[in-house]
């Protein structure tokens, strides 16, 4: 069956014209996104349901992407399957603006995603069908667990989006959809194997009874994969100690439900993750040093419809136990021996609702009610010695937040204004060292006080989209973001790889204030033109501030003392642009742009304190790029993709630079008998090796080659 298209990240060229119009779309701008109606199997038949239309992350309720006063990107069933990507953040890498970060691999413990000019994953609110997935331990999430073979789509919200969302949607919203099945009986089942030992495999199955609106339906998936991994370490600098990493990962999730009206449904998931990957150094351990996330989650979700309302409530649970091992071996002071593990158990829960009502003239109220929790208590043993640090935490949210949408002078004109109030409480926190020895007794030169804490966060937003024309529109918006402390800054010393990081049990929220206007202009039948851009200014931006001391934990060298902060005020200008082209039927062009100019404005600084006034924020590229060749004929689907990055500051004070790097990826494949297809990715086509702010060395060139059985029974 043909796909229907709207906007999609996808493009090609076939003649020297369009080889041309690539090269000069690489270095200018672009990116897209597909709607599809419903996703086939290889054999054409239905295999789960899309949202062509609707996009449901930017106000928690169902609307159309062009009826939104926000910057709105989506990634489709088809283009999931047409990426060269082998983990769900790398399906965001053609979407303008958006900054992945996984040197190593599928080898890296874990990953990140940044846009709009900041730096941090806790600055972007992730979401798996509607319910966040961000620790309020560290922030961020494991992008590992998120196989993209489950999804069905991605969508993202751009800016500051509080107003609904609440902490840690400060740069934006990323939502992760998972499959649904529609088919009376659907399964897929894959096997695949690849560059550095890596092999594996995944299943799913599921179906459905009754009709389009009506009927239970379950899903099962299963998947796994392992790899013997390579040495990270750059050859100059290797040592007798740099071993290879490793990979073994798995997953289990079941999901059932039952529709009981169009859009009406209740539904209950449940997934268990394990991981055990190697951080490539050993001493003394078999298996050197290692990082585990056995993870259990589950979620209950009840969307109901009724008489031009509709009500949504999902409850959710997520259980992660995090364990370290580490073994350190101090050259420069006779190969001092240090052994220990980390335990820490994080636990995240919550319950969010949203009432949505359909008013007249073209008017829409929504309103929720959000509760939500996160706990951490941790353990660092060492073996080597006697010593045991303790670290505990808590933090209750609780909001309210309204939203208004008013349609008016014939549908040209879309106003949207919301406005939430964010109440938290910080408690139980402590960090307590048990038997210290000469390996931790300095931290008790720098006593913790712990005290109960509580603050508010009130978020707006107004937004007005004009739709001039069907080939025309644009958009202003002005909104407000927060992010909360994490319980990681508020209630823990220890080593991280900037210094030695001191709890501040005393640090705020940090806000943003984003004023931004974009368009969207189709200059001609399947070539379209999206550009944005914005200025926002953060307040009580929360930074590493280093101190001005250093002390030494043991290692070769002294570390400096670093802590958290409130730093006063940070200013950020930036644009990003999307090019998007239908060159032919089946042949599509991609390219985006993306400018940022993110620097600390005015900084508080302390007694001993670095002034950081004038600084970059670190970690965040002045220019990005990223183009896509999308190709798919009667022999082959081809996918190409480049992506670039400008170097970044890789610290506070700007000393150091990550290098920036240039890499292509390919995906090809081939589907025979309309059920069984066999593909090959390839990333960083080139063996362009680069390194990270840590030194960690890029895998080069990755070969995956996977064969995949898929059915629908209707």
């Amino acid at each position: 069956m043909k796909m229907k298209t709207k906007t999609v990240t996808v493009f090609s060229f076939l003649s020297c014209r369009s080889v041309l119009l690539f090269i000069f779309a690489g270095l200018t701008t672009v990116h897209a996104a597909t709607n599809d109606t419903i996703r086939k199997d290889t054999a054409g038949r239905a295999w789960t349901n899309q949202l062509p239309e609707l996009f449901i992350t930017a106000t928690r309720t169902s609307r159309a992407m062009e009826e939104v006063p926000v910057r709105l990107n989506a990634v489709t069933a088809t283009e999931i399957d047409r990426m060269p990507a082998c983990n769900s953040d790398g399906l965001l890498e053609m979407i303008p603006g958006m900054n992945t970060d996984r040197v190593n691999g599928i080898f890296s413990k874990n990953a990140s995603i940044t846009m709009r000019g900041l730096n941090g994953t806790p600055r972007v609110l992730v979401l798996l069908d509607g319910v966040p997935l961000n620790k309020a331990d560290g922030g961020g999430i494991n992008w590992n667990r998120i196989i993209p073979e489950f999804l069905d789509r991605v969508e993202v919200a751009k800016g500051p989006t509080s107003s609904v969302y609440g902490g840690n949607a400060m740069a934006g919203v990323i939502n992760l959809i998972s499959t649904r099945p529609v088919a009376k009986l659907q399964g897929l089942v894959k096997a695949f194997a690849g560059t550095y030992g890596t092999a594996g495999g995944l299943f799913s199955l599921g179906g459905k009874t009754g009709n389009e609106n009506s009927g239970f339906y379950f899903l099962l998936n299963g998947f796994y994969r392992q790899g013997a991994g390579y040495i990270m370490v750059p050859e100059s600098t290797r040592d007798s100690n740099d071993i290879k990493t490793s990979l073994l990962e798995y997953l289990v999730s079941g999901k059932a439900g039952y529709l009981y009206g169009r859009k009406s449904y209740t539904e209950i998931e449940y997934s268990y993750y394990n991981d055990k990957r190697g951080d490539g150094f050993r001493v003394f351990e078999p298996d050197g040093g290692y990082n585990e996330y056995p993870t259990n989650a589950i979620r209950v979700t009840s969307n109901n419809k009724f008489n031009g309302a509709s009500l949504l409530v999902s409850a959710f649970y997520q259980d992660e136990f995090y364990h370290r091992l580490s073994e350190s071996l101090a050259a420069k002071k006779g190969n001092k021996y240090s052994l220990f593990t980390t335990d820490s158990r994080r636990i995240d829960a919550g319950f969010w609702s949203n009432l949505t009502l359909n008013g007249k003239h073209g008017m829409t109220y929504t309103i929720g009610l959000d509760l939500r929790s996160g706990s951490v208590r941790g353990n660092d043993t060492y073996y080597t010695s006697t010593d045991i640090l303790t670290n505990r935490g808590k933090m209750d949210f609780y909001a309210l937040f309204g939203e208004y949408e008013w349609h008016t002078l014939h549908e040209k004109i879309i106003v949207l204004a919301g406005l939430r109030f964010d109440l938290a409480r910080f408690y139980d926190g402590s960090f307590i060292i048990s038997d210290p020895s000469t390996l931790t007794s300095f931290m008790a030169k720098y006593p913790t006080a712990f005290s109960d804490q509580n603050w508010h966060a009130v978020s707006p937003k107004l937004g007005i989209k004009y739709l001039a024309s069907k080939t025309f529109s644009f958009y202003g918006l002005v909104s407000e973001g927060f992010r909360p402390p994490m319980l990681d800054d508020m209630c823990k010393n220890g080593n991280v790889t900037k210094g030695f990081k001191l709890a501040n049990p005393q640090l705020k929220p940090e806000t943003l204030d984003n004023f931004e206007i974009g368009c969207d202009w189709q200059i001609f039948p399947g070539f379209s033109f999206h550009p944005s851009a914005y200025y926002c200014i953060g307040h009580d931006f929360q930074y590493f501030v280093n101190t001005g001391d250093s002390i030494n934990t043991g290692g070769d060298k002294d570390k400096p003392i670093i802590k958290r902060r409130n730093v006063s005020r940070a200013h950020i200008i930036g644009t990003e642009m999307s090019l998007q082209w239908q060159v032919f039927s089946k042949v599509n062009l991609v390219a985006n742009y993306a400018w940022n100019y993110s620097t600390i404005t005015s900084f508080a600084a302390g007694t001993g304190d670095v002034d950081l006034t004038g600084k970059f924020i670190m970690e965040v590229p002045r220019n990005q790029f990223s183009a896509g060749l999308f190709w798919n004929n009667r022999f082959v689907q081809t996918s190409l993709t480049f992506n670039y990055r400008d170097p970044q500051w890789s610290d506070d004070q700007n000393t150091t630079q990550t290098p920036g790097y240039k890499i292509f990826d390919l995906k090809a494949g081939h589907t025979f008998f309309n059920r069984l297809n066999l593909g090959c990715v390839v990333q960083d086509v080139f063996n362009t090796r680069y390194c990270d702010s840590k030194g960690n060395l890029s895998p080069g060139r990755f070969f995956m080659v996977s064969v995949a059985y898929r059915f629908a029974k209707v």
